[in-house]
């Protein structure tokens, strides 16, 4: 269980996060559904602190406690190597080949030895039927296939949360459905834990928790 209570928001003067709590079970998919501006997404980069929150505390399954506000250094980097992001415009490295995008964390974070990164990173680009455009930049890409690219990329880290931002919104609908349908397959093959952010309502069937956020609250 992914545990994230009284989250806190606010820019200058104006509260985007107002004490937002969420229970994320262990190996379900739950989504976050609201109107732009509702703090969607200011909520999802405060769990793996690439926004601060003002407060707020994060647990991921029986782990200690993190004081969102107070993290160390230390536990940041522990949660953003348990945690995994998808964006909605890919932020794929363009000078960068399909695969060298998928090895890049193994390589220069985790310091994986290239080999083992190389296979890593193709098996798991099978998963998302990208193995036949591991040397395509992502400019030879459509948008779909970025961000199949993107999502193997995030996967690779093996992560105990997937936070996906608006994952469809540079999709056409049938583009936008076949990404979906992949994330439930995964989800159902390999167990992985989800968050995902969207204004897509054809996801409310294939998930497992519908959290609806208006206004900073849910």
């Amino acid at each position: 269980m992914i545990r994230i209570e009284h989250v806190e928001k606010s820019y200058g003067k104006r509260p985007v996060l107002k004490d937002v709590s969420l229970e994320v079970p262990t190996g379900s998919v739950t989504v976050i559904i609201g109107p732009s501006g509702s703090g969607k997404t200011t909520f999802l980069r405060t769990i793996n602190f690439l926004g601060p929150a003002d407060k707020g505390t994060l647990q991921l399954d029986e782990e200690p406690i993190i004081d969102m506000k107070r993290a160390s250094k230390k536990e940041i980097l522990h949660v953003r190597r348990n945690t995994a992001m998808v964006f909605q415009l890919y932020n794929l490295f363009s000078n960068m080949t399909v695969l060298q995008n998928v090895m890049e964390g193994l390589v220069t974070v985790q310091k994986m030895a290239k080999k083992e990164a190389r296979e890593k990173a193709i098996a798991c680009l099978q998963q998302v039927g990208m193995a036949e455009y591991l040397n395509a930049y992502p400019i030879q890409l459509s948008g779909g296939q970025q961000q199949r690219c993107a999502i193997a990329r995030a996967l690779i880290k093996n992560p105990k949360l997937l936070l996906c931002d608006e994952p469809t919104g540079a999709l056409d609908s049938k583009t936008s459905r076949d990404i979906l349908i992949l994330l439930e397959k995964i989800n159902e093959k390999y167990g992985t834990t989800m968050l995902i952010v969207t204004h897509n309502n054809a996801i409310k069937n294939m998930v497992h928790k519908v959290i609806i956020v208006k206004d900073g609250r849910h």
